[in-house]
């Protein structure tokens, strides 16, 4: 698994995906903050939801499965769907 940073969040979304399939997100504490750090990146909401978290914008939904590591949190799934194009 890769090591990323909370600065290098913005690049993981194209669209309504997630691009960078397994990694460790460094130096969060949790789901939760991790959730707040994706919000403040991304924008739209973030909760938490067992071991979930779930990304929701006006276009699109983001569920990430994850669980706590040494050192942060591995993002072990992700699932997507909407559309970023306008109707």
């Amino acid at each position: 698994m890769r090591v990323l940073s909370v600065s290098e969040l913005g690049r993981c979304v194209e669209g309504c995906r997630w691009v960078c399939g397994g990694v460790i997100v460094a130096d969060v504490g949790g789901a939760a903050e991790l959730a707040l750090a994706l919000k403040k990146t991304l924008g739209g909401e973030a909760y938490v939801n067992g071991r979930d978290i779930h990304l929701i914008s006006e276009r699109c939904y983001i569920v990430l499965t994850v669980e706590e590591r040494a050192g942060g949190v591995a993002v072990r799934n992700a699932l997507g769907w909407g559309s970023v194009e306008k109707s």
